[in-house]
C-alpha cells in the first residue's frame, strides 16, 4: 500500500470518527472545537518534501483565542493559534519514538505495515491526545495544562491578557 493511502486511511478510519465523536468541526486537515473563551485546534501538517511513496507529517495541537464562532465559518489558520505544539506534548516520553515516529513527527513509506501503524496512531489518539485535549474545558484548564511548556505558556498568558483587554475595551465603548 502506498504511504499516501495509509495516511488517507488513518484520516478517514481513525481521525475523522474520533474527532467527530469528540464534537470537533472540520475543514480540510484542520479540526476545531469551540468553547466560550477559546477553540481547541488540531491540524495535520504534511512536510513539503513528502511524496506519495514517503510521507512525513506531524500533528499540531493548540488553542485559538478568541474562539472560532460558528457564524463566522472562517477556517482557522495555524499561525493564529495562541498555542501550537506537536503531538509529543500529549504523549508520554516512553512512546514518543517508535518505528513510525521520530523527532519531527510520523513517517510512512510504501513498505510500512499499515495495520501496525494504524494501531499505534489509534492508541496515540484514543489513549492520550483526545482525552487530554477535551479535558481543557476552561482557559484555566489550558493554563494548567501548558504551564510547564516553555514559550507556549508565556504566549498563552499574553493571548489571554490581550483578549481580556479587547473585551474590556469593547464593553467600555
Amino acid at each position: 500500500m502506498k504511504a499516501i493511502e495509509i495516511l488517507q486511511k488513518m484520516e478517514s478510519e481513525i481521525l475523522k470518527p474520533l474527532m467527530v465523536e469528540a464534537g470537533f468541526n472540520n475543514e480540510g486537515e484542520i479540526w476545531w472545537k469551540s468553547k466560550e473563551d477559546f477553540s481547541l485546534v488540531l491540524t495535520l501538517q504534511k512536510y513539503w518534501w513528502s511524496t506519495d511513496d514517503k510521507i512525513d507529517f506531524r500533528i499540531n495541537l493548540g488553542l485559538m483565542i478568541p474562539p472560532i464562532k460558528a457564524s463566522s465559518r472562517k477556517r482557522p489558520e495555524i499561525t493564529e493559534l495562541a498555542v501550537c505544539v506537536s503531538q509529543d506534548c500529549y504523549l508520554p516520553e516512553e512512546i514518543q519514538f517508535h518505528r513510525y515516529k521520530n523527532s519531527i513527527g510520523y513517517s510512512l513509506t510504501n513498505e510500512d505495515n499499515a495495520d501496525e501503524f494504524l494501531n499505534l496512531i489509534s492508541r496515540d489518539f484514543e489513549e492520550y491526545i483526545i482525552p487530554q485535549l477535551i479535558q481543557q474545558e476552561t482557559l484555566q484548564d489550558c493554563v494548567e495544562f501548558y504551564k510547564d511548556v516553555p514559550f507556549w505558556n508565556q504566549r498563552l498568558d499574553r493571548f489571554i491578557q490581550e483578549h481580556r483587554f479587547k473585551v474590556m475595551n469593547n464593553l467600555a465603548s
